[in-house]
């Protein structure tokens, strides 16, 4: 067979009848409402220095919660340490996704406090 006369459809399987498919999804947060938390946390670092800079996320039960550059930076490095084991890092993930999670962060003015508040309700 020839490169020019293959046509639409040749390769589309590559005989695999479907295995894998779910992977093909373009759904980068799974199972969330609202793009996922640590996306919208780094387009507030990401905005910082232009005119108009993001200052709120989007909760999955539709609640806009205003965050600082500060607290973003906290909450992400929260959800990426390895210091901690993975389900903790998912738990926390899937908390701060909802605004009663969320809130319970960036409620602390000082984000300094915001590690010990994490250790309380992960480690503790």
């Amino acid at each position: 067979m020839k490169i020019n006369e293959l046509t639409e459809g040749t390769f589309d399987d590559f005989g695999l009848k479907g295995h894998g498919s779910e992977l093909d999804s373009d759904n980068d947060a799974p199972g969330f409402k609202q793009a996922a938390m640590f996306d919208q946390l780094g387009k507030i670092l990401d905005s910082q220095n232009s005119p108009k800079p993001v200052t709120a996320v989007k909760t999955d039960d539709g609640k806009e919660i205003n965050v600082t550059a500060q607290q973003a930076r906290m909450l992400r490095m929260f959800a990426t340490t390895d210091k901690v084991k993975p389900n903790v890092r998912t738990r926390f993930i899937q908390d701060i996704q909802k605004s009663s999670g969320l809130h319970d962060f960036v409620d602390i003015k000082d984000y300094h406090e915001m590690p010990k508040l994490f250790m309380q309700k992960y480690l503790g």
